[in-house]
């Protein structure tokens, strides 16, 4: 089927951007340069600040949800505490810069998402202190074994390596592990989605 003019006109233009998306892709790259530097330490949380007050001032405002939603995408439960702490701090201190800021509301959905990675690593703790437990039972059964036989021949038997590696080694340890995961890493990825949606308001 032939195309008629127009129709080709407008699919040639389909990949053109207009001059205003182009400048707001400018800006975009801009901001991601920014938060590279403050996720390397190169620029501090204040000049991290005054770097997105400055594109408020220049009436780039519609940047600041942005580097908001690209902070909350960094934060997961295996980052570190300090991390976590830093990028939350950056989301609420760029709040601070909107208009109708809900910075009390927002403090309190980024403590939630914090209690989720407490949990997630406190089960994932008190599940393997609870197996090593049992594990450990049987190993120092079996090296008493060993002994009475006289098979270690006065050699000295790691226990507490022993436990640690064989915990991990249980069928039961990975397939918590694996479950344990799966379920928070979807709670976590909930929280982080109602709060993306807040923050794009």
């Amino acid at each position: 089927m032939e195309l008629s003019p127009l129709a080709r006109e407008r699919l040639a233009k389909i990949g053109e951007l207009t001059e205003e998306e182009k400048y707001r892709l400018k800006c975009s790259r801009q901001l991601g340069a920014v938060l590279a530097d403050f996720f390397t330490n190169k620029i501090s949380p204040e000049e991290f600040w005054k770097a997105l007050k400055t594109y408020k001032e220049e009436g780039r405002a519609y940047l600041l949800p942005e580097a908001q939603i690209k902070l909350l995408d960094t934060l997961g439960l295996s980052v570190s505490d300090a991390d976590f702490e830093k990028r939350c701090q950056a989301i609420l201190a760029v709040e601070t810069l909107k208009d109708g800021a809900d910075y009390l509301r927002l403090e309190q959905d980024l403590k939630e998402i914090g209690e989720l990675r407490r949990k997630y690593r406190q089960e994932m703790e008190e599940t393997y202190q609870a197996l090593k437990a049992r594990v450990e039972q049987q190993v120092k059964l079996a090296s008493q074994r060993l002994v009475q036989q006289g098979a270690t021949q006065g050699a000295a038997i790691d226990i507490e390596g022993s436990v640690e590696v064989s915990t991990k080694a249980t069928p039961e340890w990975k397939n918590f592990l694996a479950r344990h995961e799966s379920i928070y890493k979807q709670k976590f990825k909930d929280c982080q989605d109602r709060l993306r949606m807040k923050l794009q308001g």
